[in-house]
C-alpha cells in the first residue's frame, strides 16, 4: 500500500544543506516525495527516468541524517563514479568491490570502525556474504538503497537472480528503511519489486517517464555507417570536436565492423562487447568515461554502469529488445538535463532476427512458453512504436501507464514535421500489393522493390521480371524508400512475411483485399531528411556563449585530468552551460548557478571567474546576464496560460503536472522579462515579506526565507518573488 508524505515534512535545514553541498536551491517534485519518505524512515519504491536525479534521493538524506547508508549497486563503474562524485563534494563515501586492494579494504574497515563514512557502496554479491553485517558493527545504518531494482524482477529487462535474495538484509538491519530505485519499470515489474524485496507499507514515487530534453527520431535503416557518421557530425562543436555518444548494435560482429569502419574514417571511437577480455572492456569503458574517446560502439552489455552525464546522442543501429530497453538505453543521453538526440535505425530484418533468437534461447534453456510469449509481445510493442507516426514522447509515456498532456512534444521526428504522411498512400500501397500478387507471392522484399523501381539488375533480367505489368510503376523512388513502405505495410498486417525453405517471402495479408478495392486507406510515411540538422544545435534550453562553453570544458578537463576523476564528475556540462550563459563577474554571483556547491566554489571559483572575466574582456561581451529562453512548443503551452492569468493550480490541472513544474516555467518567463505583473500568483504583502526576509538574512536561499516568513508563504511563491525582485526594485525606484 502506498501513502503520500507531505512535502512540508522536509525541514528547511535540509534544503539549506542541499544548497551548500550540491548547489541546488530546490528539488524536483518526485525527489521531494522520495526524500520525504527517507527522512520519515519509511520504505520506498522510486521509479525515476535516467537523468531524473535518483541518486540524490538517498545521498542527500544520508548526509543530512548521519550514520552510514548502504547502497547496493550492480556494477563497479557505477559505484566508482558515485564515490568519486561524493568525495568531490566533501562527503565521506567508499566502495567495496573486486577491484579494491587489500590495503583499501583495511582502510575502509578502519573508517567504518570510527564511524567516518556516510555512504558505503557494495555489489549484491558482497552484500549477501555472511560477514557483511559485521562490517557495520557500531554504526547506525538508517537506510539501505537498492539501485537498479528492476534486476529483482523476472518480468524486467535485466533480471539478476542474486537481487531476489537482498530481502535477507532486513534480518541484519531491522531498523533500516529500504529504498528501491529504478529508471524503468512497468506496473508488473513494480509489483514484483515490492513483493521480492518485502517492502513495508512503502511510499511509491513514479515520476514522469518523459525526458523532454531528448529528441527521438526513427529512420529506416539504409546505410548504417553513413547514417552514424551524419549523426556524429551533427554533434560537433564549433572547433570540430565530436560530442560524446553511444551506438548500440545487436551482434558483436556488428560492433567490430562498425567501430573499425568509423575509426578508419577518422572518428574517435572504441568498441565494447562481452566477447572482449575484461581488460579490453575496462580500457574501453575508462577511455569513454574519461572523455579520451568520444564515441563507443557497443552491444547492450555496455551502459548500465556508465554515469557519464554529457552523452549528447544515442544511436540504435538495430532495433532494441523492448520498450523498456529502449527507454533505459536512450536514457543514457542527456543525463545532465541538456538537449540530446536519440536515433533508431529501423529494419524489419532485426525484428525477425530477434524473434529467432528468442526461440533458440527458449529451446537451449528450456524456458516456459509464458516467457517466450512475453518476449514476443515486447518485440511487437517496440516494432509498432517504430512504425506508427505518433508522437514518440507520448507513446513512451503511455506505454508505462501515464498520461501525456501536450498535443505536440516539439522534440521528436513526428512533431518536428520530419515525418511526411504521403497523400497518395493508398495508390502506392495498391501498387505494392499488386506487384506481390503478380509475382505470385513467391519473392521477398528486395526482389519486389527492384521490380517496382524498374531495376535493370541481372536477377531481374534472368527471371524475366521486366515484362511484368508492375515493373517500374514506382520508378523515381529510391530502393530503400520502397523497402521502408513495404515494411510499413507488413507492420500494418496488410502484407505478411512467411518462411519458405530458408527465404522470407511476402504474401498478401488479411487486409490486402480491402486496400486493393479501396475500402481501406492505409497510411504511409517517409522521413524528411532536410529538417534533421537544425534541431540538434543547442544543448541547453537557454541561450549561451558557445565559444566560452568550449573554453570552460577545456579548463574542466585539464583539472579533471590532474585530479584523476572523470570530467563530468568534477563539473557537469549543465553547470558549464549556465556559466557560459550567465557569465558571473564575481565569486559571490556563482552561488546563483544551479549545481555549484559551496566546496566547488571554494576550490574552483576564482579560476572560473578569472577565465570568464578574461574572455568577456577580450570579446567585449557583457557579464552578469539573466538566462534567456527561446520559444518551444512545450514552453509556449505554459506561456499562453500565464497570459490568461490562470492560477498555478489551474495550469497544473490543465497540463497534468505539479504546481512546482508550473512555477519553474513561470520563473523563466519572469526572468526573461515576458511577465511584468505577478499579482495573480503572489500578493504585494507576500512580496514585501519575502524581500524583507531576504534583506535581513542577506541571502536568497529558500529555506531560511521560508523559516523567516514563519512557514506561511509557500516555496513556490518564494521562488516567484525572488525571480521578480529586480523588476519590483525598478518599479519602486521609478
Amino acid at each position: 500500500m502506498s501513502t503520500t508524505i507531505a512535502l512540508e515534512s522536509i525541514p528547511p535545514r535540509f534544503l539549506k544543506m542541499l544548497r551548500e553541498v550540491w548547489g541546488f536551491s530546490q528539488l524536483r517534485d518526485s525527489q521531494e516525495k522520495a526524500i520525504a519518505a527517507a527522512l520519515a524512515n519509511r520504505d520506498a519504491l522510486v521509479v525515476m527516468p535516467t537523468g531524473g536525479g535518483k541518486s540524490l534521493c538517498y545521498q542527500a538524506p544520508a548526509v543530512y541524517r548521519g550514520g552510514c547508508t548502504i547502497v547496493i549497486s550492480p556494477l563497479i563503474a557505477l559505484m566508482k563514479d558515485q564515490v568519486d562524485g561524493l568525495r568531490q563534494l566533501g562527503i565521506p563515501a567508499a566502495r567495496w568491490d573486486s577491484g579494491s586492494s587489500n590495503q583499501e579494504k583495511r582502510d575502509l574497515i578502519e573508517q567504518l570502525r570510527h564511524q567516518q563514512l556516510r555512504l558505503f557502496f557494495a555489489s549484491p554479491e558482497r552484500a549477501l556474504q555472511k560477514d557483511f553485517a559485521d562490517l557495520f558493527r557500531g554504526n547506525q545504518v538508517p537506510m539501505i538503497a537498492i539501485d537498479e531494482a528492476h534486476c529483482v524482477s523476472q518480468w524486467g529487462h535485466d533480471f539478476r537472480p542474486e537481487y531476489r535474495q537482498l530481502a535477507q538484509l532486513r534480518r541484519h538491519f531491522p531498523n533500516a528503511s529500504v529504498m528501491a530505485l529504478t529508471a524503468t519499470a512497468t506496473q508488473k515489474v513494480r509489483i514484483d519489486i515490492l513483493e521480492q524485496l518485502k517492502l513495508r507499507s512503502p511510499d511509491i514515487t513514479v515520476s514522469s517517464f518523459d525526458r523532454p530534453n531528448l529528441t527521438y527520431r526513427i529512420l529506416p535503416q539504409v546505410d548504417v555507417l553513413s547514417q552514424c557518421q551524419a549523426i556524429i557530425d551533427r554533434h560537433r562543436n564549433a572547433s570540430g570536436q565530436s560530442a560524446g555518444g553511444i551506438i548500440y548494435c545487436m551482434r558483436r560482429t556488428d560492433v567490430d565492423q562498425l567501430s573499425i569502419a568509423l575509426k578508419d574514417a577518422g572518428y574517435s571511437v572504441v568498441g565494447y562487447h562481452a566477447g572482449l577480455s575484461y581488460q579490453q572492456r575496462q580500457q574501453a569503458q575508462d577511455a569513454f568515461v574519461n572523455e579520451k574517446v568520444q564515441v563507443v560502439v557497443a552491444t547492450v552489455a555496455f551502459g548500465m554502469g556508465i554515469d557519464r552525464s554529457n552523452v549528447r546522442f544515442v544511436i540504435h543501429a538495430s532495433v532494441p529488445k523492448s520498450m523498456e530497453h529502449y527507454q533505459q538505453e536512450t536514457g543514457r543521453a542527456g543525463r545532465d538535463g541538456l538537449n540530446a538526440e536519440c536515433t533508431l535505425l529501423f529494419s524489419s530484418r532485426d525484428v525477425k532476427s530477434m524473434r529467432g533468437l528468442i526461440k533458440n534461447s527458449a529451446i537451449e534453456n528450456n524456458a516456459p512458453q509464458t516467457w517466450v510469449d512475453s518476449q514476443m509481445v515486447q518485440i511487437e510493442e517496440i516494432a509498432t512504436f517504430c512504425k506508427l507516426p505518433v508522437c514518440r514522447h507520448r507513446r513512451i509515456v503511455e506505454y508505462f501507464g501515464q498520461v501525456y498532456s501536450s498535443e505536440k512534444c516539439g522534440a521528436c521526428d513526428v512533431c518536428l514535421g520530419e515525418i511526411d504522411v504521403l497523400k497518395d498512400s493508398k495508390v502506392i500501397a495498391q501498387k505494392i500489393l499488386s506487384c506481390v500478387h503478380h509475382m505470385q507471392e513467391r519473392f521477398g522484399t528486395n526482389a519486389i522493390a527492384d521490380v517496382l523501381i524498374g531495376s535493370n539488375s541481372r536477377e531481374i533480367q534472368r527471371r524475366g521480371h521486366e515484362s511484368l505489368s508492375t515493373f517500374g510503376i514506382l520508378k523515381g523512388h529510391k530502393r530503400a524508400v520502397v523497402r521502408d513502405w513495404i515494411e510499413q505495410l507488413t507492420m500494418a498486417k496488410i502484407l505478411l512475411v512467411t518462411q519458405d525453405s530458408n527465404y522470407p517471402l511476402l504474401k498478401l495479408g488479411p487486409l490486402a483485399k480491402e486496400v486493393l478495392f479501396g475500402s481501406l486507406e492505409p497510411v504511409l510515411v517517409r522521413t524528411v531528411e532536410s529538417n534533421l540538422k537544425d534541431s540538434s544545435k543547442s544543448i541547453a534550453r537557454f541561450a549561451y556563449d558557445e565559444t566560452l562553453l568550449e573554453r570552460l570544458i577545456d579548463w574542466r578537463n585539464e583539472v579533471a585530468d590532474k585530479q584523476k576523476v572523470a570530467p563530468y564528475v568534477l563539473m557537469s556540462d549543465g553547470v558549464l552551460a549556465e556559466l557560459a550563459a550567465r557569465r558571473p563577474s564575481s565569486i559571490d554571483r556563482l552561488t546563483g548557478v544551479t549545481g555549484l556547491g559551496s566546496k566547488q566554489i571554494a576550490q574552483h571559483g576564482a579560476a572560473i571567474v578569472g577565465l570568464i572575466e578574461s574572455y568577456c574582456s577580450f570579446k567585449s561581451v557583457p557579464m552578469d546576464q539573466p538566462l534567456r529562453f527561446p520559444p518551444s512548443i512545450l514552453r509556449d503551452s505554459y506561456g499562453v496560460r500565464f497570459k490568461q492569468n490562470r492560477s498555478l493550480q489551474q495550469i497544473a490541472s490543465d497540463l497534468n503536472v505539479t504546481e512546482s513544474t508550473v512555477t519553474k516555467y513561470l520563473v523563466e518567463y519572469i526572468l526573461d522579462g515576458s511577465i511584468s505583473d505577478v499579482s495573480v500568483w503572489i500578493t504585494s504583502e507576500e512580496l514585501d515579506r519575502v524581500y524583507q526576509a531576504a534583506e535581513k538574512l542577506g541571502s536568497g536561499l529558500l529555506s531560511p526565507i521560508y523559516e523567516a516568513c514563519e512557514s506561511q508563504i509557500s516555496y513556490n511563491k518564494i521562488r516567484i518573488a525572488l525571480a521578480f525582485r529586480p523588476l519590483h526594485s525598478q518599479a519602486r525606484s521609478g
